[in-house]
């Protein structure tokens, strides 16, 4: 690695893992001057003349020495550099040093970084620089500067639009859920990390961002002015004088304390309607929160890493239990994709609609010494029942296309409630 700047690593280094630590360091001998300046001083024969013919050469010498010694342990140093340096920091540095242009070294070593998460495999891992990962609390939190999108990734790694916040300036423009994204502000996000590509999209109030999406033949620019976001996750219809909506847009913090509150204030006599549909997840104690409010006592969800089980329990001894019906469709994802599997495992509501996306997996973050973290998959997520998510989804209890999943869902509620109330 270069003296001019170190390579963010860790313990668990991806790239550069190079440490300056020497192997042995040489015994200490005595220098010739130290030798010949002994014999000047004990000898008894050496007369003021000889002593002033002596001490030039003494200093001489001893120069020589501290320069051989100098030389010596400077290239000890680098030949143990080295051995160390692997040919990653070599390759960065040859650019560096050689290049005809100035080149800014960390955009060489944050893209060797996400080279070799992508060679990996793990099509869920990603680098998140220390500005980042700001944007990502942020917008796990009740209020954001930004546009208000939520960004997933396929396993094509095509980055789509997978919500998008009410009352947002992004829900005043062009844009719809599903688009695809190409550009942000003329930088071309095809094949890029989704950790990057929020990192560009990153404004304060009043900047403008320039979004060029795909949808179906067509491409699309639209010109948002950031603003502040105030999230929004859970909204409540009463869509009959007995029956409750909620919609549940991700799982942001205190998605499931909203969910509580809106349905203190709602009528939902004869049933709720769970509306997962283009959930695409957010954090998975949320969910299992959500879930627990309905589900008394159970596995919601389990995920085993390195042979340690980790289980989400329910233990509500007062559980909501009227009939439910989950809505899901092929953007639900994630953390929507747990709460609809608990339900269904768990025989407390009909799932209908669409199959889900699929993503069932475990990531962990892993920090590294400059405060960038690595996101890695470590493990799959278990349904109670012991299905496992990914790559397969959660498949509905009854296909329902769009246009008639209303409907649908009253009908569902209402042989529920028949055949709970014949028990």
């Amino acid at each position: 690695m270069s003296d001019k700047k170190k390579s963010p690593a860790s313990k668990r280094a991806v790239i550069g893992g190079r440490t300056r630590k020497l192997d042995s360091v040489p015994p200490k001998t005595k220098t010739i001057s130290e030798v010949d300046l002994s014999k000047v001083v004990d000898s008894p024969r050496t007369s003021d003349n000889q002593q002033k013919a002596t001490n030039p050469d003494l200093l001489r010498k001893t120069l020589i020495a501290i320069l051989i010694t100098s030389l010596v342990f400077a290239i000890g140093i680098q030949v143990g550099e080295s051995r160390n340096s692997s040919s990653v920091d070599e390759a960065i540095r040859s650019v560096v040093e050689s290049s005809a242009k100035e080149i800014d070294r960390d955009v060489l070593e944050r893209a060797a970084i996400e080279g070799v998460l992508k060679a990996s495999g793990d099509e869920w891992a990603n680098y998140f620089p220390r500005e980042a990962l700001e944007i990502f609390e942020a917008q796990s939190s009740n209020s954001f500067t930004g546009i208000g999108i939520y960004l997933s990734k396929s396993r094509g790694g095509v980055i789509r639009i997978s919500s998008i916040q009410e009352g947002s300036p992004a829900a005043k423009s062009d844009l719809a859920i599903g688009d695809e994204l190409l550009e942000v502000n003329g930088t071309q996000v095809t094949g890029a990390s989704l950790a990057s590509t929020v990192a560009l999209i990153r404004a304060d109030i009043g900047d403008r961002v320039d979004l060029l999406v795909a949808r179906a033949e067509k491409k699309i620019l639209a010109t948002i002015k950031a603003g502040k976001v105030q999230a929004k996750s859970v909204e409540l219809t009463q869509v009959t004088s007995s029956v409750a909506l909620l919609e549940i847009a991700s799982f942001i913090s205190g998605t499931a304390i909203e969910v509580s509150r809106v349905l203190q204030s709602a009528n939902y006599a004869s049933g709720v309607i769970i509306d997962l549909r283009n959930n695409s997840g957010g954090l998975l104690q949320e969910a299992v929160d959500v879930a627990e409010l309905f589900i008394g006592n159970g596995i919601i969800v389990s995920y085993k890493v390195n042979e340690s089980e980790k289980v989400f329990r329910a233990t509500n001894s007062n559980p909501i239990k009227v009939p439910v019906v989950v809505i899901i469709n092929r953007n639900t994802a994630s953390s929507a994709e747990i709460l609809a599997g608990a339900f269904q495992d768990r025989n407390r509501g009909v799932v209908i609609g669409e199959r889900s996306y699929g993503k069932g997996s475990v990531q962990e973050l892993i920090s590294l010494d400059d405060g960038s973290k690595l996101e890695l998959t470590v493990a799959l997520f278990l349904t109670p029942s012991g299905r496992i998510i990914e790559e397969v989804g959660i498949t509905p209890d009854l296909a329902v296309t769009p246009g008639e999943i209303g409907l649908k869902s009253l009908q569902v509620l209402g042989g529920l409630a028949s055949f709970i109330s014949k028990e």
